[in-house]
């Protein structure tokens, strides 16, 4: 019989006792338990609960437990939450104190929530903790300031998950953190809780939310960024008499004077609380809206953090449009139909007036998006996956039909080089790999991978980001993990990679302070594989779709102890004819040949390893790879003649084509006259060790 893993939410709705707060547990509670989870919700974060409170005598503890009773029964959370009521000596309400203690020594994963919530001994004792923030900025800007008490906090969790959707993409100015990597998990939504059905005709655009809070401003690099909202509208407040649908704001925290100048133009107010303080009325006013219009905080907007709300979500998921202020959340989530981003108040109409334009279309592309990235299958699969808990239910995230980041590349992007010592690529097929979003590829890790892929990097961004990408995008039947091993690299690659890891489950990064060399490196990576088949990978390679499959099936015979595949530059036997001068041309020569020469293989002296495999029994017999040979050059050699000593045969599968650009590293040595030093040391090391003249 499967376990079902336990997961704790720790949240804070005592706290801010709103609907769309409720609905929030909600979606996460009921989405973990259709994934095969038991959840508990647990309240600890030590806040009286103010909200409760009317007059000096009331008792907000007792309303509060009440209130957080009934949103729990609504969940079917009856006997699974606890109010441990620090603000009154440790009370426990709900579950008794002796039963949360099991419960927090026994479950699989305990949520921070917003990060509300102060992590206490019993949540940190079985190193489950993780990090789920809401609302990017400030914590993140005190990461990069040093701010002591922000890291203690953090280091506390051993994951971290944001709402953030671009955070870490090149376009995102908000600070990454390499000791604290967020990993974009959007608020997640149970489609079938909201109700798909026409809105009226005269519905309006809304929104739900607060006008003005003016606390929580930040300043990073001399400039200011806002919190409160009322800024980003004010830019916006002439938009009504530009479109003919009707906006309405359901809005906290305004005065007399706000409400009068919305309305002076156009504008239609009312208080939030006449539907946050209910469940039902607050998801029967989104269903019963036209569309969402709505705003981000300026400080979402100008870093461009891809910050987006689960009230969003859930307009989305009710088949209601979008048009929302952008943030980056496009890098992530496609826009377009259903979902608009507008910058300005131009683009704020054409959007309105493109929704009203083809309504229905835009209405089943909202609720298409619903389901394919912000459906609790897609979100909490995935947030299971990084962690490691396999769902009873779905062993594996549901990858979304589409993506608007693709993992692969255009086939007219430019691999001829400019110059190859040092290499320099064309200006077109930089700017493209550099300033494209960092992919995910939703390929789940292995405990017991298939292969391990072990690439060596040192500064170069783009070559890296070619060569691991598309081992992303080459889907495999064998499962896969990658290592990537960093040689102390300063050119951006370090924080790539570092994104890169925190996005894709089955790719894991170890850094080094400076370059130790291409063996060092790749011994480094070797020794922390996990797969029966160990594949060692240049950074300056692109390799194309089944090229995986394909290798690792030649050592299924026993004879074989190493093999490389064919390329376009490499020097040796396995070179062959290459005309292409793009990556459809690419893609074109890698087909034809793995149709023309499948399975064939033949002998050859040196497998160099711009790629090679070998079976992990084979390499402990043979050993690692010899480091004396510092950063580069005959390591090749003196591998593939090792194998051979061993009784095994180093071949070449004709039926497997890699894209090499060569020397992307070695290659600068050459510049200062270095290069030709370093061959001549490690030819004496080889002619010394082996006893012979080296050709």
């Amino acid at each position: 019989m499967t376990t079902r893993p336990k997961i704790v939410l720790l949240g804070m709705l005592t706290k801010i006792p709103v609907a769309g707060v409720a609905w929030l547990i909600g979606q996460y509670a009921t989405g973990f338990e259709r994934l095969g989870c038991d959840v508990f919700y647990v309240e600890a974060h030590g806040r009286t609960p103010s909200m409760f409170m009317h007059t000096r005598d009331d008792d907000p503890t007792s309303t509060a437990t009440s209130f957080l009773a009934a949103v729990m029964a609504r969940f079917g959370l009856e006997h699974r939450w606890a109010f441990h009521a620090l603000h009154r000596e440790g009370a426990c309400y709900g579950m008794s104190a002796a039963e949360l203690r099991r419960l927090y020594r026994d479950a699989d994963l305990i949520i921070n929530m917003h990060g509300g919530t102060k992590p206490r001994d019993e949540h940190l004792e079985t190193g489950r903790l993780v990090y789920l923030g809401t609302d990017p900025v400030q914590l993140e800007l005190e990461l990069h300031e040093g701010d002591r008490t922000a890291t203690e906090f953090l280091e506390q969790h051993v994951a971290y998950f944001t709402w953030g959707l671009n955070h870490g993409n090149p376009d995102c100015a908000l600070p990454w953190s390499e000791d604290h990597p967020f990993v974009p998990n959007p608020p997640p939504v149970v489609v079938d809780f909201w109700q798909d059905e026409p809105a009226p005709a005269d519905a309006p655009f809304s929104t739900i939310g607060n006008w003005r809070q003016e606390w929580r401003d930040v300043e990073y690099r001399g400039e200011l960024y806002h919190w409160s909202k009322h800024h980003e509208f004010l830019k916006l407040i002439d938009l009504p008499g530009r479109v003919a649908p009707r906006f309405e704001l359901a809005l906290g925290s305004y005065a007399e004077k706000d409400r009068r100048l919305l309305e002076s133009h156009g504008w239609a107010v009312r208080p939030a609380a006449d539907m946050s303080s209910d469940l039902d009325d607050y998801r029967d006013y989104i269903v019963g809206s036209r569309a969402e219009f709505t705003v981000a905080k300026d400080q979402n907007v100008r870093l461009r953090t891809g910050w987006f709300s689960e009230r969003t979500a859930t307009y989305l998921a009710a088949g209601r449009p979008v048009v929302m202020q952008d943030t980056g959340f496009g890098n992530a989530i496609p826009t377009g139909d259903g979902l608009l981003a507008f910058d300005d108040v131009d683009g704020a109409e054409h959007a309105v007036k493109s929704v009203d334009a083809d309504y229905e279309r835009h209405r089943q592309a909202a609720r298409e998006i619903a389901r394919e990235y912000f459906n609790y299958d897609v979100v909490l699969g995935a947030l299971l996956a990084t962690v490691g808990i396999a769902s009873p239910h779905r062993t594996t995230p549901r990858i979304p039909r589409t993506s608007p980041a693709p993992v692969t590349f255009p086939p007219s992007l430019r691999l001829t080089p400019r110059s190859r010592r040092p290499l320099e690529l064309p200006d077109q097929t930089v700017e493209h790999v550099a300033g494209r979003p960092i992919p995910s590829a939703a390929i789940p890790a292995s405990p017991n991978p298939e292969a391990s892929i072990v690439v060596a990097s040192v500064d170069n961004f783009v070559p890296c980001r070619l060569a691991l990408e598309s081992v992303l995008a080459s889907a495999a039947q064998v499962t896969f993990e990658v290592i990537v091993v960093d040689n102390g690299s300063t050119d951006g690659t370090r924080q790539y990679l570092s994104v890169l890891g925190a996005r894709n489950p089955n790719v894991r990064v170890i850094r080094n302070d400076g370059n130790r060399g291409f063996a060092a490196a790749t011994n480094q990576g070797i020794a922390v594989a996990r797969g029966r088949a160990v594949v060692l990978l240049n950074d300056d390679t692109i390799v194309t779709p089944g090229w995986l499959d394909r290798l690792t099936s030649h050592l299924h015979d026993p004879t074989i102890g190493l093999v490389g595949a064919t390329t376009n530059r490499c020097g040796n036997e396995a070179e062959v004819p290459a005309a292409y001068e793009d990556y459809g041309g690419l893609l074109e020569l890698a087909a034809r040949r793995a149709q023309t020469y499948e399975a064939s293989r033949f002998d050859i002296p040196v497998a160099v390893m711009f790629c090679v495999a070998a079976r992990r029994e084979a390499l402990e017999r043979v050993g690692r790879l010899d480091e004396q040979f510092e950063l580069g050059l005959f390591e090749d050699d003196d591998y593939s003649r090792r194998v051979r000593e061993t009784g095994l045969r180093v071949t070449c599968a004709e039926d497997v084509f890699v894209h090499h650009f060569g020397e992307a590293t070695l290659g600068r040595l050459a510049a200062g006259g270095h290069y030709g030093a370093l061959f001549d040391a490690n030819r004496r090391r080889f002619e010394e060790k082996w006893g012979t003249r080296w050709q």
